[in-house]
């Protein structure tokens, strides 16, 4: 696909101003023809702001109005999959913001919607365009690590409710707290680095200690609103995953709790492990390899290159390049539907009390 993009935006939050923009904008080509909120005071200011001509309340009208080639979902949750697979029927590519979906069956129709228009799917993972990450995910490649057979993944926050009171924090909208918003991050990482093997039981735990309170509240997201506010969603969760192949995965994410706040993946393979630490290791090294030669045990860091721009920006490039290129995008929505499957599965796991068995 040659020529100039029209890129369409669906929802005007932080996410669209501080990711998708510049990321088309950094991709070159790309047009940003209209922007669509339900909110259409703000997504005129927004427009304004960042030079958009169109502004829309209604993504519906957008996608029957522009001739748009490409458009970004970034709405509450639990919008996504209507506004990508409305997208796809429009005749757009699409990058739609995690998590894919709420259910996998509706992640499954997301996939068949893309397949039938016969285009690009891609879903918000942005930490795999992280220089670290993607330093891990070179070494695994190499095949450094041998079988991968257990992954340990953690995003954790002392205090990090996001925008109380908002969508974030209403079930309903969001379909879920810390889980969702940010146990998706580290279980896709977790996933690619093991290769995406397919899960076969979970069991998972969630808690709501902090939010309910009005405690643990952080200054990411939407606005701020007063204590009381409604917060019916987690803001711990804590899951064991294990997979058809032996492997096993444990997951923990936490918008709130009393502890160190970091990020922390551990992938341990039978003749190597590596390890992310944003706090052990330090700015210059987060990244350090496992291993042995004979009796003895080596430890190594491994060399993370400088990020020239920010992860939003290189995923949203990376992925119009593609685009043109033919290529499928680097995060496929099969791929991140296998997240969705068990982040369902843990609500359903922590809603029952029992291990989810899937088949």
């Amino acid at each position: 696909m040659s020529g100039i993009l029209r890129a369409g935006i669906i929802g005007a939050g932080f996410i669209t101003v501080r990711g998708h923009v510049p990321g088309y904008r950094a991709a070159g080509g790309v047009a940003i023809a209209a922007l669509c909120d339900v909110n259409e005071e703000r997504a005129r200011a927004v427009a304004q702001d960042l030079g958009i001509l169109s502004v829309y309340a209604d993504y519906r009208e957008m996608l029957e109005a522009e001739d748009l080639d490409i458009v970004s979902v970034c709405s509450p949750n639990c919008f996504h999959a209507q506004m990508t697979i409305d997208a796809l029927s429009a005749g757009a590519h699409v990058l739609c913001e995690k998590p894919m979906a709420l259910t996998y069956a509706d992640a499954c129709n997301m996939i068949e919607a893309a397949r039938k228009a016969d285009r690009s799917l891609t879903i918000g993972f942005h930490n795999r365009y992280r220089p670290e990450m993607a330093a891990a995910k070179a070494l695994i490649d190499r095949g450094a690590l041998g079988d991968i057979y257990y992954a340990r993944a953690s995003m954790l926050r002392r205090r990090g409710i996001p925008g109380y009171g908002s969508w974030f924090t209403n079930k309903d909208l969001a379909g879920g707290g810390a889980l969702m918003d940010i146990g998706c991050h580290i279980t896709d990482l977790a996933l690619w680095f093991m290769g995406h093997p397919k899960p076969q039981a979970v069991v998972g735990s969630i808690y709501a200690n902090f939010g309910p309170r009005g405690k643990g509240l952080g200054t990411w997201g939407s606005d701020r609103y007063p204590v009381g506010a409604r917060f019916d969603v987690d803001d711990l969760a804590t899951a064991f995953v294990r997979f058809e192949n032996g492997a096993t995965l444990a997951v923990e994410a936490s918008w709130a709790g009393h502890g160190t706040d970091g990020q922390r993946l551990q992938i341990f393979g039978t003749e190597g492990g590596v390890e992310y630490n944003d706090k052990l290791f330090g700015a210059e090294h987060p990244v350090r390899f496992f291993c042995e030669d004979g009796d003895e045990l080596l430890e190594e860091p491994i060399d993370v290159p400088e990020a020239c721009r920010s992860a939003y920006e290189c995923e949203v490039s990376d992925w119009v390049q593609r685009i043109r290129d033919g290529r499928p995008p680097l995060t496929t929505p099969e791929e991140a539907a296998l997240v969705v499957l068990i982040v369902e599965s843990i609500y359903k796991s922590a809603a029952t009390g029992e291990e989810v068995i899937l088949s």
